[in-house]
């Protein structure tokens, strides 16, 4: 789970972005003529009924009939969330889980992978006492600074 985390996550935040544009649009659009969507709270409880199996019969039933556009909208709002909630976002969450737990089922099979670094340093032969990794003298910006200032002490010193 530690390693699904951050895609879960990320998971959430975009489901709950979309059930949230759903509920919203449900409280304006049909908060006027139906029960279930006069309020914030009602209408999330209606939409996470459905998602939950809540049957769709009793929510088209109680649809006053002042609007036929209204009508037909209900009928899209409720299929097209009903369907986009259980049949895609609820699969893709398993997938999540379930291709993360192969990809740790594989790295304990095969081992875990290599970094850059780690890929880097397997390539390279060079021990650090070889001299490939050393600098010349003078390649360092304040070695001419470091050089004076230690003939001055030198003069200093000799001098007292």
């Amino acid at each position: 789970l530690r390693t699904a985390f951050p895609n879960v996550i990320r998971f959430v935040c975009c489901a709950g972005i979309i059930y949230l544009s759903y509920l919203l649009c449900g409280w304006i659009v049909l908060g006027p003529y139906h029960e279930k969507f006069r309020s914030l709270d009602t209408g999330s409880e209606c939409l996470f009924s459905l998602i939950n199996g809540d049957d769709m019969f009793p929510t088209f039933k109680n649809m006053k009939q002042k609007s036929r556009l209204v009508w037909i909208f209900s009928r899209v709002y409720i299929y097209s969330f009903v369907s986009l909630f259980i049949y895609m976002i609820l699969s893709l969450f398993i997938t999540l889980i379930t291709d993360t737990y192969y990809t740790i089922k594989q790295q304990q099979q095969s081992g875990a992978p290599t970094s850059e670094l780690q890929k880097f340093l397997s390539e390279c032969t060079d021990l650090p006492k070889s001299g490939v990794y050393r600098l010349d003298k003078n390649s360092c910006f304040l070695n001419c600074c470091i050089s004076r200032c230690r003939k001055r002490h030198e003069r200093l010193t000799s001098e007292a």
